[in-house]
Formats: C-alpha cells, structure tokens, sequence
C-alpha cells in the first residue's frame, strides 16, 4: 500500500471537460458544460507539486489521526515526492483549442502527459515533444461497430490520427471497449500491432461470464487486483480519489493537505483488507459489485482470479 500511496500521489488525473465532439452510443459519462481553464490546472498543478516536495512529510502526520495504519510509514512519508505524470481525459480534449499550449507547458515542467482520446480530431502537431505525450486512442472493434456507436466515418478518422500519431512519434496504446458487439472481436481486433487495453461496457450490455472472461483473460483498465486509485481532478473542481468515484476528498481551491489526507484515510479499510491493491471507494469499485449482483468487493476480487 506504501507504494500504491505514492504512486497515486505522483501521477494523477485531470478532466478538463466532459463535453465532447461526438456524441457515442455506448458512452455513460454526464455531458455537463463545465470546463477547466488553462489556467485553473496550471495553478492546480504548481500548488499541488509544490505541497508534495515541501509539506507533505509534516502534513501528513498532522492531519491523520493517531493509530490511522499509514501514520506509521515514517520511511515513506520522509521521501521526496514530485508529480510526475498527469493522465487527461474528458470528454475530449482536443476540443480545447488552447490544450496543445498546456501540453507542452507541462512537458516542460518534466511532467510526462497521457492523453485518452477519440481520435477524431488531429491538432497533434502542435505538440513539441511527442516522445513525452502518450496518446490512449479508443476503438470499439472493426470499422462497422465502431461506427455504429460513433457515428459514420469516425472509424476511418481515428485510423489516420494513429498513423499520423506514428509518424510523429507519439507511444500509442488502443483503449479498447468491449461491448456486446464487439466481444466476438476481443482476440483478434488488431490496429497496426499496437498493445491494446481492454475496458468493459459501463452501460452493462456484456454477460456476467462476458465480462469475467474479459477480465480474467486480457489486459484490463482497471487490472483484476485494482490499486487504480490516483486523485483525479474534475472539471466541477472537485477533487476524487479515482476517474469514476463520487467521492469527494476535496476542490481544487483547497489547500493540498486537505484532500492528500482525505485520500490516504480513504485507502485504509484496504490496508487491513490487502485482498487486492485497493480502492478509494470499494462500495463502488468501478461498478463491478453492481454488475456482478456480489455483496461486497472480496467477492468482486476473488471472482476475477
């Protein structure tokens, strides 16, 4: 859990947006207007990394109450943190006109940047340093499916943002969804020999054995042990300890120690359990107790081995 902490510190998650150029079938996010300037997330970043080189250590045994499990880790909150890497999704981003200045903005800052996106709109040559900018582009099977949740001619779209992403140097990694059209694809769908990662319909299209086959046998977003936890900043302000909790730790106005605390105490049930890595909220644990009818999320775990 030591490490899990640290990692979910060091590299976090940011949705400037939820509204998005395309309008998906299968999408189950809340399209609302709000929208993160530049920059709100740049003084967000500057705040946060700051806390995490100077006060976290003294922070962190002030705000968590004696006998919490982490209060002992003395080795690890004596580290030098630093924010490494932000993970930015929405909606989609590159509906931002200005979101390539704030890329290389925090390139600069040797934050490395991954970005979730559709591949539908290609203003990626405005990125300076493509080798520090990992693209996950979303595909939903063959041209036909994805079309079909998509809407026509973003299959043929997304495949030429891939090749153009190439060219330029970009890592690239497919985000593919697997719904109940797609699964008879799941093993042999192939986009120029890119590593894929599998997610599963959030709008529970997939069978209960679909769904396990998914995450017993293929490389998944979250991983059949979870530990996914890192805070995410959304574009209401609000700060969660993962993409998809409505749990709220913080806003982006509140002083770093406020929602750092929030988030290591909310990993403390977990610490005792270990049964998995751990969730910032295992009532909900990414939808998986609900779409599986499971009482608790041991279940969820020990179902997935």
């Amino acid at each position: 859990m030591k490490q899990q902490i640290q990692s979910a510190l060091e590299n976090i998650y940011i949705s400037p947006l939820e509204l998005c150029n395309l309008n998906c079938r299968a999408c189950y996010t809340n399209k609302t207007k709000n929208i993160l300037s530049n920059q709100q997330i740049l003084d967000f970043v500057e705040k946060y990394n700051r806390f995490l080189k100077k006060d976290f250590k003294d922070t962190i045994f002030y705000d968590i109450e004696r006998g919490d499990t982490f209060a002992e880790h003395k080795k690890f909150v004596s580290r030098n943190l630093k924010l490494k890497s932000i993970l930015f999704c929405g909606g989609e981003v590159f509906t931002l006109p200005d979101f390539p200045d704030l890329i290389n903005t925090l390139i600069q800052k040797d934050i490395f940047i991954t970005i979730i996106t559709n591949g539908t709109i290609d203003c990626i040559n405005k990125i300076n340093d493509p080798k520090n900018c990992q693209l996950l582009v979303s595909l939903d099977g063959p041209k036909e499916i994805h079309d079909r949740n998509r809407g026509p001619g973003n299959f043929d779209k997304t495949i030429k943002f891939i090749q153009h992403a190439q060219q330029l140097g970009f890592p690239i990694e497919i985000m593919f969804l697997i719904t109940k059209d797609s699964y008879p694809y799941k093993g042999f769908f192939n986009v120029f020999g890119l590593p894929k990662t599998y997610l599963t319909d959030r709008k529970m299209s997939l069978s209960k054995n679909q769904l396990l086959d998914i995450k017993k046998n293929y490389q998944t977003f979250p991983n059949k042990n979870f530990g996914c936890s890192q805070l995410s900043l959304q574009s209401s302000g609000i700060i969660t300890g993962c993409c998809e909790s409505s749990l709220r730790l913080g806003t982006i106005n509140d002083d770093p120690a406020t929602y750092v605390a929030n988030f290591i105490k909310s990993l403390s049930k977990c610490s005792i359990c270990q049964k998995c890595n751990g969730c910032c909220d295992p009532n909900y644990l990414c939808g998986y107790k609900t779409e599986l009818n499971l009482k608790n999320c041991q279940d969820v775990v020990q179902s997935f081995k």
